[in-house]
């Protein structure tokens, strides 16, 4: 096939389906994946899709917060982050074992760990998250092994997983690109989904900080139903019919007042 061919057959795809693994377009225009690799820097740089890890999304002219790269969505909501970690961290307890996975939200609550506790075990695959943590010479910071993604600057992998699975945790508290009543939890970051849902089942209690911007938004990737998890914590922007529809569905969330 052209490369001209190829370059149509994967915009249109895109157009349809918003976000594509790199994997798929290679099975989809059956070429190798350095192909694919080379066709999407060519249609990056001609401005119809951004590349992200492991693939590909449409590019939007909009301000879609679902598929930046991690440094454009670190200052993005930066105060309400900083709401929900406020909230979040009024969930703990002192000696507990809590995780965070990756993500800009999680940051947050990571710089408010360090100053409101003293003895916790925290488990995480986000490496700025350590280093936050190790300003705490009194926390058990353990973390996973696996690959290192430059771009989110997380681990990934089985490895990762494996280290995950050998703890049980009291509360986790879980980062996501989007979440809707109809989709669950979503994410575009292909690894970082089997690191999520390794971490929810060795949880008691489950919890999702999100800002409010990310309600009723949808990634690519399904991570879980609503219903896995315990409660939502949020920032007070959030609109008063969605926690009214959240709760009368059996969904929990937590704002400030």
């Amino acid at each position: 096939m052209l490369q001209e061919h190829r370059h149509q057959k994967i915009e249109a795809f895109l157009k349809k389906q918003k976000a594509v693994k790199a994997t798929e377009l290679a099975s989809l225009l059956n070429v190798s994946i350095d192909t694919i690799r080379r066709d999407l820097e060519a249609l990056e740089k001609k401005g119809s899709v951004k590349r992200v890890h492991g693939g590909a999304v449409l590019k939007q002219s909009n301000n879609n917060v679902l598929n930046k790269l991690f440094n454009e969505r670190e200052v993005e909501n930066l105060e309400k982050k900083q709401e929900v970690a406020a909230v979040a961290v009024e969930l703990i307890e002192e000696g507990q074992a809590i995780a965070l996975n990756g993500g800009t939200t999680t940051i947050e609550l990571a710089k408010v760990l360090v100053e409101r506790f003293q003895r916790l075990t925290i488990i995480t695959n986000d490496i700025r998250i350590l280093s936050i943590l190790g300003a705490n010479k009194n926390f058990n910071v353990i973390l996973s092994g696996g690959f290192f993604n430059p771009e989110e600057y997380t681990l990934y992998g089985s490895q990762c997983e494996k280290v995950l699975s050998d703890f049980n945790i009291d509360i986790a508290f879980i980062t996501v690109n989007g979440l809707s009543f109809e989709h669950g939890l979503t994410d575009f970051r292909v690894h970082e989904v089997g690191v999520i849902q390794t971490i929810l089942s060795r949880t008691k209690y489950k919890v999702v900080v999100a800002d409010s911007s990310k309600f009723e938004t949808s990634s690519y990737i399904n991570v879980c139903p609503l219903t896995d998890i315990d409660l939502i914590v949020t920032d007070r922007s959030i609109p008063s019919n969605i926690i009214e529809n959240y709760s009368n569905n059996g969904i929990r969330i937590l704002s400030p007042n």
